[in-house]
């Protein structure tokens, strides 16, 4: 679902904006959900997800340009679109931000019809490249990261840690560990190139070097188990996976 955030003071001007999108998303045939704000204190509270924000730049006590900057911290590929009557903002919310989109108040439907579109032309491309989303994570360090988004491709390998009873997602460079169904997860990476090492562990065939017996070495120097009774099923896979890849 498509979870589009609108934050104005100004009520009439929120109430159009809002009003265009249902318009929008329904001649789209979008499924989607609108979320409406007077302050942007309600945009970090309880929300773990955001696709596409629409923000005034200029509202009391506050500048739309450092909001945009916090929600990109946050969401990561969120599209901040900017909505304001004082155009010598463009810049700075371009620079700043990189925002995706700036319209001009009174915002048109056509023209905010076509940023969604672009929007979701968008969304769709990082959807191609696999992206994981990971809510309330725990780090390397020991600190807890409302959401992580991952991209499928820099996985090493995960493995369910009986002990913790967590899942541990390996990256070249970090590990992030949170409480999941490991049996959800593989089914969710079975579309990508992942195979079953062992017993609660899965692992990205794109990131092995060689397999030797029953060890298979990554391309970060880590070494893996394979167990016996998984090898066939593993090797052909594999092959599978590098025939494919050098056709």
């Amino acid at each position: 679902m498509l979870e589009i955030a609108v934050c104005d003071d100004n009520g009439k001007d929120l109430d159009a904006i809002t009003e265009k999108l249902h318009e929008i998303c329904a001649e789209m045939r979008e499924e989607y959900h609108v979320s409406v704000f007077r302050s942007p204190d309600g945009l970090f509270e309880g929300n773990t997800k955001i696709d596409i924000g629409i923000l005034d730049i200029v509202m009391p006590d506050c500048n739309g340009i450092d909001i945009g900057k916090k929600l990109k911290e946050k969401f990561g590929d969120i599209a901040v679109i900017y909505t304001t009557s004082y155009e010598d903002y463009c810049r700075q919310a371009i620079n700043k931000v990189h925002a995706f989109s700036f319209l001009v108040k009174p915002v048109c439907k056509e023209e905010l019809k076509e940023q969604i579109a672009a929007c979701l032309r968008e969304a769709k491309g990082h959807a191609q490249e696999g992206e994981l989303i990971l809510e309330n994570v725990r780090n390397g360090s020991g600190d807890i990261i409302p959401v992580v988004r991952v991209k499928v491709k820099d996985i090493l390998y995960c493995e369910y840690m009986k002990a913790q009873r967590e899942i541990a997602i390996v990256l070249a460079h970090e590990m992030y560990f949170y409480t999941a169904v490991f049996h959800k997860l593989s089914e969710q990476l079975k579309d990508w190139s992942f195979a079953i090492n062992r017993r609660g562990s899965i692992v990205n065939l794109s990131h092995i070097k060689r397999l030797k017996g029953y060890t298979i070495y990554l391309d970060n120097g880590e070494e893996l188990l394979l167990t016996q009774k998984r090898v066939a099923v593993f090797k052909e896979k594999m092959n599978r996976y590098f025939h494919e890849k050098s056709v």
